[in-house]
C-alpha cells in the first residue's frame, strides 16, 4: 500500500487504522448481525457478499442519497455498529437514521453526551446481549421506541444542520484564535 510521500502516516499507522480496523468491525458485525437474525426479522442493504448471513433478507442496494432515508424512517431499528478505529465523534450515519426520524440503536461513543439524551433521543448497547435485550424490548414498546425516534430528529433538525455546524466551527476558530 503506498503511503504518499510528505504523509505523516506510517504504514503501521495505515494497516491499523484502515485495514484492520475494517476487519475487526466485519468480524464483529458478523456475529452482531447473525446473533440478532436468529430471533428477528432481520434485513441488510448492501451489495455485498451475504454468504456469511444465512438469516438475513438480503434486500439488495439502496441509493443513499433517494432513497436510504426511507429505510431509515421505516425501519424498526436501525442498527449501528461503528468501526472500532473511530476513537471519538458521531457517525454520520446516526445522524442520518436520526434526522430521517428513524429510531438508532448504536454503540456507545461518549461525544452523543453533549448533544444528545440516551433513552431519550436514541438507544446505545454496551454488548451483544445488551442489543438483544434492547431490540426485545423497543419491538415491544412502540410508542417509546416512536416517541424516542421523534425526540431524535427533533434534536438533529435543531442542532445538526450544516448552517448549525458551521456556525459552531467558526466560533471554534475565533475562539482559538483569541487564546492565541
Amino acid at each position: 500500500y503506498p503511503i504518499a510521500n510528505g504523509s505523516l502516516a506510517s504504514l503501521r499507522y495505515v494497516y491499523g487504522n484502515y485495514f484492520m480496523a475494517r476487519k475487526a468491525a466485519t468480524l464483529q458485525r458478523i456475529e452482531f448481525m447473525n446473533r440478532v437474525s436468529v430471533g428477528y426479522n432481520t434485513k441488510i442493504y448492501t451489495g455485498g457478499d451475504l454468504s456469511l448471513y444465512p438469516n438475513i433478507n438480503h434486500m439488495g442496494t439502496v441509493d443513499y442519497y433517494t432513497d436510504m432515508y426511507k429505510v431509515f424512517k421505516l425501519s424498526k431499528i436501525n442498527m449501528n455498529v461503528t468501526l472500532p478505529s473511530i476513537c471519538s465523534g458521531i457517525p454520520l450515519r446516526v445522524i442520518d437514521i436520526m434526522g430521517a426520524g428513524g429510531f438508532v440503536l448504536t454503540d456507545y461513543r461518549e461525544d452523543f453526551d453533549g448533544l444528545f439524551e440516551a433513552g431519550t433521543d436514541y438507544v446505545y448497547y454496551t454488548s451483544i446481549d445488551d442489543a438483544i435485550n434492547k431490540i426485545d424490548y423497543y419491538l415491544k414498546n412502540e410508542d417509546e421506541r416512536c416517541m424516542i425516534a421523534r425526540n431524535g430528529q427533533k434534536k438533529v433538525e435543531e442542532n445538526c444542520t450544516y448552517i448549525i455546524s458551521i456556525q459552531k466551527m467558526l466560533e471554534i476558530i475565533a475562539a482559538d484564535k483569541e487564546v492565541v
